[in-house]
């Protein structure tokens, strides 16, 4: 009776046609992104994936009329529900006072969802000219996995075509639980990705009635899980101690207000309050926000020597701002419009207001913080805020006395996995200095918290999170939150530096790990596939 059932679901599903089968296709994709952050239904996901599978089926046929194409715009259309809702969060940028491009949020955020959506399209392409070039898979649980293969090596390619955008990998989804997110670890988010889309689609391979093998399939799948999952309870208790005693800062400076000169001193004097007050003896470092100083503190010399105050004896303070050409080297990088170069920058400052060490933004965000092609048409040099930063040389560690060693990302670099540390020179800690105040109560820095979690378990590290208006948080190397901050609050978190350990598998071998893991997912696929 089960069999008959699903059989007739599936069926009802692959012969749908025309607007029905349109709406279903973003009906499914709108509500798999709401099992993301900070939703967490996490059902919807299971559902979206399997209903997408009994749609894409029916192109497999051998006598189904142009396939390929209409495969391809069955997994667009669920693309486009999908990533509108994870997308939505950008359109609260665009409402900041004095929203003068309020109008153009919704068209631009769905824009970009439609080209995000290509990359599902995509797999479901390439999904069905191998199901129908080797049709033995068609009616087993193998074509399922060979989904989640596919999936995410789209997800990769997402992750670094121009430039790359991997926000909502399907990995995400199991972000309600630490435990859950441990094999990431192994072979990355893209690696669980992959192990993801193939497990809770399985449920598709049903229809066929084969409950046995897909029972074992599903058993393997979960191998992973199973294996990964004691790795924080058996190797570190959470909340062990290790290093120095931190300050994180969250002055919770709304957008509009921020870069305001009128309400420069009061935001400073903000910072140094709550960097100050009732502070223990035992804190060793005080840190503040991605351009928590929104001007030019390298050449400002009264109020270097003011935030300077900030910093305990004998430690340091780390606080974000723009930097200027400091050297003649640095003033002759070719700018748009002879304007001076800029970047997003965090300085570590002592107590003597000696700026000892400078981080300069590598990964900028395309259209929010640099114009692709801006060096030759001059005109877009300032047609982004206050005009276009500059990308710094390349990832690197900070070693300074008594500062653990350093890794430092700036806001959007969390999101990249493998690309947030200098793997020749392993830092001890990964700084994330972040400002999401553009992003209202939106989605957008829940799902941002979860990158950050991402790239502490990828990379066996822990993660300080500090943003100016939240979320701000301490990440053990296992992903877990040791300590937060919510959204729109002001406060500190003194907390101690979580130990971190030895490179983990992907932080050793990187995309290899995730080469891999795909191999070995595609080793039972080729076997049923050449079979016959």
């Amino acid at each position: 009776m089960k069999t008959i059932m699903e059989q007739r679901v599936a069926a009802s599903v692959s012969a749908l046609k025309g607007w029905r089968r349109w709406l279903l296709a973003v009906a499914l994709g709108t509500g798999a992104g709401f099992s993301m952050p900070p939703w967490h239904v996490f059902p919807l996901m299971p559902v979206g994936l399997v209903g997408l599978v009994w749609l894409i089926d029916a192109r497999v046929a051998k006598d189904a009329i142009r396939p390929l194409r209409r495969s391809f715009g069955d997994g667009l259309l669920w693309g486009l529900g999908y990533f509108s809702v994870g997308s939505l969060w950008i359109i609260e940028a665009f409402n900041v006072p004095p929203a003068d491009f309020a109008a153009l949020g919704p068209p631009i955020v769905g824009g970009l969802a439609v080209v995000l959506a290509l990359f599902v399209g995509f797999t479901c392409l390439a999904w069905t000219w191998v199901v129908r070039r080797f049709h033995v898979l068609a009616h087993s649980w193998a074509r399922i996995v060979l989904f989640g293969v596919l999936a995410a090596t789209f997800e990769w390619l997402r992750g670094h075509v121009f430039t790359g955008f991997p926000w909502n990998p399907f990995g995400h989804v199991w972000a309600f639980a630490a435990i859950l997110l441990q094999p990431a670890a192994w072979f990355g988010v893209y690696g669980l990705s992959a192990i993801t889309v193939a497990l809770l689609a399985m449920p598709a391979a049903l229809a066929a009635g084969r409950y046995r093998s897909t029972a074992i399939a599903v058993a393997a799948l979960l191998l992973p899980f199973v294996a990964a999952a004691p790795r924080p309870w058996l190797v570190e208790p959470a909340g062990t101690p290790d290093g120095p005693m931190l300050r994180l800062v969250q002055p919770n400076v709304p957008q509009a207000e921020k870069w305001l000169v009128q309400k420069r001193d009061e935001h400073v004097g903000k910072l140094m309050r709550l960097s100050t007050l009732e502070r223990p003896d035992s804190v060793r470092h005080v840190i503040w926000p991605e351009t928590a100083v929104p001007f030019l503190l390298a050449q400002s010399p009264h109020y270097l020597r003011l935030v300077a105050g900030a910093a305990p004896p004998d430690g340091y303070l780390l606080v974000g701002a723009p930097r200027g050409a400091m050297t003649a080297e640095e003033a002759r990088i070719v700018s748009p419009g002879n304007r001076e170069p800029i970047w997003n920058s965090l300085h570590v400052i002592d107590g003597t207001g000696t700026i000892r060490a400078t981080y300069d933004k590598v990964h900028l965000v395309p259209l929010g913080e640099y114009l692709p092609l801006r060096r030759h048409f001059a005109l877009l040099a300032d047609t982004i805020g206050r005009g276009s930063f500059e990308a710094g040389p390349d990832r690197r560690t900070i070693r300074l006395p008594g500062l653990p060693p350093v890794g430092v990302i700036i806001c959007y670099e969390a999101i990249f996995p493998g690309a947030v540390v200098d793997a020749r020179d392993r830092p001890a800690w990964i700084l994330n200095v972040t400002n999401d105040s553009w992003f209202g109560q939106s989605s957008g820095p829940y799902q941002h918290l979860v990158s950050a979690r991402l790239r502490a378990i990828e990379e066996g590290l822990p993660l300080i999170r500090v943003a100016n208006t939240g979320i701000s948080a301490v990440i053990d190397r296992f992903g877990r939150i040791e300590a937060q901050l919510g959204m729109e609050r002001t406060g500190v978190i003194d907390r101690n530096l979580p130990p971190a350990g030895p490179p983990t598998p992907y932080a050793h071998f990187g995309d290899l790990a995730l080469l891999g893991i795909l191999i070995i997912l595609l080793a039972p696929v080729c076997w049923i596939a050449l079979r016959n």
